[in-house]
């Protein structure tokens, strides 16, 4: 009857013990979510987190209906937003997924433009102004020419720099 007894506490020790395991795991992932780093943050560093592991939360605003592989998501007064590449183990984003807020792994990439491309570029969509009767697509390429070469200008660079995340994991917000 004593061994029983005994066995009976240490059962219920142990269960206890579980319970309480399980409650300081949940809250882990809690603090784990409240880490998560916003789009703002992760674009004031980003010149020098390029090639780091980044965790950050933002809302899906466009998934690629052709093949999925890539998703962009935005602030919440959606001024800013950062593109998202399936990679490794991550298969792809679902355009179910559009609206709702991810927390996203992954690792930050930059691609630059520099001058010279910009210049064609810009070369190409005069051609393309003249060719059209409307320039309102036009216009809008080349107010995003113009944005480029200020911020080149502001910061003193010879390329412009876009930021982006080979993602390797997410999670819906809930």
């Amino acid at each position: 009857m004593k061994y029983l007894s005994l066995l009976a506490m240490c059962i219920l020790m142990l269960s206890c013990n579980s319970v309480q395991k399980e409650k300081t795991e949940k809250k882990e992932v809690a603090q784990i979510k409240h880490a998560a780093l916003s789009i703002e943050q992760v674009m004031q560093t980003a010149a020098d987190n390029v090639g780091k592991e980044v965790y950050f939360q933002g809302t899906v605003n466009h998934v690629c209906a052709h093949s999925g592989k890539r998703c962009i998501l935005k602030t919440a007064d959606g001024k800013l937003s950062i593109r998202v590449e399936a990679t490794g183990k991550l298969e792809g984003f679902t355009k179910e997924l559009a609206g709702n807020d991810l927390i996203v792994t992954g690792t930050l990439r930059e691609k630059r433009l520099d001058t010279d491309y910009i210049d064609k570029w810009e070369a190409d969509v005069k051609a393309k102004h003249v060719d059209e009767e409307k320039g309102e697509h036009c216009s809008s390429e080349m107010a995003n020419i113009k944005e480029m070469r200020d911020w080149m200008k502001e910061n003193n660079k010879d390329y412009y720099a876009i930021y982006y995340v080979d993602g390797t994991a997410y999670e819906i917000v809930e």
